[in-house]
């Protein structure tokens, strides 16, 4: 659903006339509740930002359901309203400069995923512990004086207040309807248990259905309801089908109740940004806890689930900041392909891992073959010039299970030209999100090693650059029809080497989108991708980095597995039936390959994609690769 722009403030009643609201506003935020104030990472301090400190919050938001601002968002209207309006919460933590003086007023919200804090673990290589400092990994985003924020949205995420998730309490809505959800077992045992998304409205097994499917291009079958049973409202138990294996699809589809407006997590993300933003009190009259920082710029990273969501949140217009202007000024979209974020619709299910790809796919406004709309994720924003600046990272997972080539493609087959405000990088040759250790685990192959957040602090660096000081980052590195880099997903056409003999096959096909003409990156003579950003172990490769790897027997077998990349090493010297030259052919002494590794992160700087800091990291690493001999 679409909706026309009309905002006015939030934090006190003014009106808006063009909207024929009177002098209702669009939403309001009521309280800004801190629960605690602490020092962040153990009290560490940073420079030249000094030390961090953590407030947890809970913003008391109300919303007007008739304002022309908020029609766009699901069964608001059916919500419960005191005096005309709906009341709802939302998780708030931020990570701040102590000193305002010493802050960089620089705002990075990470939108949260599945309630947690996956930029600390993307740009900064450490985990979500903000309390301790076994969170502060490099530490990049607090050396630059950074102000990182959490807002929560996921309507389906209890709200916490602890600082460990960004959750919500969004009412619930007095109706039922039908609801189904899946499930993927990926081990042995026979009985199993799915959690359901709402709670069932009877407990009647003939109001509901268990089926089974191989893979997802299999026909499903139904069980019989002696297979499966109700636990409660919120759970059943079932045992498993015979003649399947342990990567088959239980879908359960069942009468549900109690569901939430869902889109509110969209309000929740414009409004409370753009009050912290603002440096304004609440309207309460308490003060803002970044009034003595009072941002310059604001940006908004979405990772995965949270960029679907993100893309999602453009594309309806949400950016648009109700005192005039934007809500943040640039964003970054990682790992979403072509997704947006399924949220804003009656029984959405935001947990559940399936990306929503739909059409429009594209920033550009094109025509889509399977329907003939035309539209675009900017299609909106351009109309009030509230279009952020927007950088959109993929891995090669992202073409392969998400259909990425729909970003600069139109389905059929054509480029499409990118707005000027939009850059596209693949980090070629990765999956979705680097394993910190190559394994196995359901697939067939060990996933995908190769790093990400040296790109991602560069591209950081570049998107602050762009906002702040309109220096124009570099142009976007992503696989296009007319350089002939992208192609169908066919071995032959994507230039994968022959590893049959050393037992290594190739997908049968990618995640298709049936009415799309869906591509992939083309590789090199080692299997790596040629197009994209290639981070200095890609360009001076140890191993075959793929974007894509095979589920292992009794698992789904030969089916794309998740969202894995394959990790296949060289071998040391030459050896019979492996086309990809050995480690010993390639680089005569490790001082050889720190050389051309030194080569390959110097060029990446001086096209402004990687740091000082991380050449210095890459070529010390190198200096002591194991794998290459003295």
């Amino acid at each position: 659903m679409r909706r026309l722009l009309c905002w006015s403030t939030i934090v006190a009643l003014t009106s808006c006339a063009s909207a024929g609201r009177g002098d209702a506003p669009a939403a309001r935020l009521e309280r800004f509740e801190i629960v605690s104030r602490t020092l962040a990472f153990d009290g560490a301090e940073f420079d030249p930002a000094g030390e961090y400190e953590t407030i947890v919050a809970v913003a008391h938001l109300r919303i007007n359901p008739r304002h022309l601002a908020n029609r766009a968002i699901v069964d608001l209207a059916l919500a419960p309203q005191t005096d005309g309006w709906v009341s709802y919460k939302a998780d708030v933590i931020i990570v701040r400069p102590r000193l305002a003086q010493l802050a960089s007023r620089v705002l990075l919200l990470d939108v949260p995923n599945r309630g947690a804090k996956l930029l600390l673990r993307m740009a900064n290589e450490g985990s979500n512990v903000i309390d301790a400092a076994a969170g502060i990994g490099n530490a990049y985003t607090m050396r630059r004086g950074h102000t990182l924020v959490w807002i929560g949205w996921q309507g389906d995420i209890a709200l916490a207040a602890n600082g460990r998730l960004a959750g919500t309490a969004f009412p619930s809505l007095p109706f039922g309807g039908q609801v189904g959800t899946e499930a993927v077992f990926d081990d042995a045992a026979r009985e199993g248990t799915i959690k359901l998304a709402y709670p069932a409205a009877s407990l009647d097994q003939a109001s509901a259905q268990l089926t089974v499917r191989a893979d997802a291009g299999a026909v499903a079958s139904a069980l019989p309801a002696s297979a499966w049973r109700f636990k409660g409202a919120r759970e059943i138990e079932l045992t498993r089908a015979s003649g399947v294996d342990a990567g088959a699809i239980y879908r359960f589809d069942y009468a549900a109740r109690d569901p939430k407006p869902m889109g509110l997590g969209m309000a929740a993300l414009r409004d409370v940004a753009s009050f912290l933003k603002s440096g304004a009190p609440d309207a309460a009259g308490q003060p803002n806890p970044l009034a003595d920082i009072r941002p310059s710029v604001a940006l908004a990273v979405g990772v995965s689930q949270s960029g679907r969501f993100l893309r999602e949140w453009i594309w309806q217009g949400f950016n648009a900041d109700p005192a005039g202007g934007k809500v943040f000024d640039g964003a970054m979209v990682l790992l979403a392909g072509a997704g947006k974020g399924a949220v804003n619709a009656r029984f959405s299910q935001p947990e559940q891992a399936e990306p929503g790809e739909r059409f429009p796919f594209s920033y550009a406004v094109s025509r889509d073959p399977a329907s003939g709309a035309s539209d675009g994720i900017f299609a909106l924003c351009r109309q009030d010039d509230t279009c952020p600046k927007l950088m959109h990272v993929d891995s090669s997972v992202e073409f392969w299970q998400a259909r990425a080539a729909l970003v600069v493609t139109d389905g059929a087959g054509r480029d499409l030209a990118l707005p000027d405000d939009v850059r596209a990088y693949l980090m070629a040759s990765t999956q979705h999100i680097a394993a910190a250790t190559p394994t196995v685990g359901v697939c067939r192959y060990p996933n995908n090693p190769a790093q990400q957040a040296p790109l991602v602090r560069a591209l950081l660096e570049r998107l602050v650059g762009w906002t702040r000081d309109a220096s124009a980052p570099p142009p976007s590195r992503y696989p296009r029809m007319n350089e002939a880099m992208l192609t169908p997903a066919q071995r032959d056409a994507v230039g994968f080497p022959d590893l049959s003999a050393l037992g290594v096959g190739f997908p049968a096909g990618l995640n298709e989108l049936p009415g799309y003409q869906l591509l992939v990156p083309m590789a090199d003579a080692d299997g790596n991708d040629i197009a994209g950003v290639r981070l200095p172990e890609v360009a001076v490769p140890l191993a075959t980095y793929g974007g894509w790897n095979l589920r292992r027997q009794g698992l789904a077998q030969g089916r794309l597995c998740g969202l894995n990349g394959l990790y296949l090493p060289f071998a040391a010297s030459a050896r019979a039936g492996d086309p990809r030259r050995a480690v010993a052919q390639r680089y005569g002494s490790r001082l050889e390959y720190a050389k051309a590794v030194a080569l390959a992160a110097r060029a990446l700087r001086d096209q402004g994609l990687l740091l000082d800091e991380d050449v210095a990291r890459y070529i010390e690493r190198a200096k002591v690769e194991p794998r290459v001999a003295p």
